[in-house]
């Protein structure tokens, strides 16, 4: 990604501010606040209970909302349990906003966390990453092919279990072969690969939004040997588990 790459609107660009994530299995509420930037949560684990000026929503993992400045917004009841979400901060000149209130964005997680990624060093990027993500979030829904979400929902629902490309396509009645060029058609990666995205997105999840041991993390991805996984962990995202969560922690991390 580049920064001759920054898309505008009406030559409106989004300025990156600030983002982290927040953490707690203590009781919380979010308190009264009015921000002069727009605000993106992102429900990781537990719900959060949140109002903007008279209207209260209630957000579950996986669901967003993007608050507006001038208008306070707070927590309308207590999250108990455990409680996380991605918080982002940008700035916007004036106008009518081109994304939706709330969402439940495909990928949701990580397209943050790559917006966090590259804020270390580029604030630019961040903003060429934050600009696709909002564009993505306003296109008009759109189901495509109705049996390749049905795989995708199928594996990420599955990622803990390690499932293949030829055991899903025996639970779908198709061929692995027909089956990958469904999807690839949809997702732009063919069904292996996005087999092992949802397998990294779950491991990840649990690195960053529990306290779990990388031997428990292991066997909650199904794998029997803990050194297997982190191979697994390693070949794929360049880094070990460890360094991974302790990286995103050490930089993005507020936790209560």
């Amino acid at each position: 990604m580049r920064k001759s790459d920054l898309i505008t609107l009406d030559d409106k660009t989004i300025e990156y501010n600030y983002s982290g994530l927040f953490d707690t299995d203590k009781p919380w509420i979010h308190g009264a606040i009015t921000l002069d930037t727009y605000e993106i949560i992102l429900v990781a684990a537990g719900k959060v209970h949140i109002r903007e000026g008279s209207r209260e929503y209630e957000l579950a993992p996986g669901e967003l909302i993007v608050l507006a400045p001038g208008v306070e917004h707070a927590g309308t009841r207590e999250s108990r349990g455990h409680t996380s979400f991605y918080w982002l901060h940008f700035f916007m000149p004036s106008g009518k906003p081109f994304f939706p209130k709330t969402a439940t964005p495909h990928g949701g997680e990580r397209a943050l966390r790559e917006i966090m990624h590259y804020a270390r060093y580029d604030a630019g990027l961040a903003e060429v990453a934050l600009m696709k993500f909002l564009l993505g979030l306003s296109a008009p829904e759109k189901r495509g092919n109705k049996l390749a979400h049905e795989v995708d929902e199928y594996i990420r629902a599955n990622a803990p279990f390690r499932v293949t490309a030829k055991s899903t396509a025996a639970q779908f009645g198709f061929s692995a072969d027909y089956l990958s060029r469904i999807y690839r058609r949809e997702f732009g990666v063919d069904l292996k690969s996005g087999i092992i995205r949802h397998q990294l997105d779950y491991a990840e999840s649990l690195l960053i939004n529990t306290d779990y041991t990388i031997k428990e993390i292991a066997a909650a991805c199904g794998f029997e040997d803990e050194n297997n996984f982190v191979k697994f962990f390693g070949y794929h995202e360049n880094t070990t588990p460890s360094l991974f969560r302790n990286k995103f922690f050490y930089l993005h991390m507020n936790a209560k």
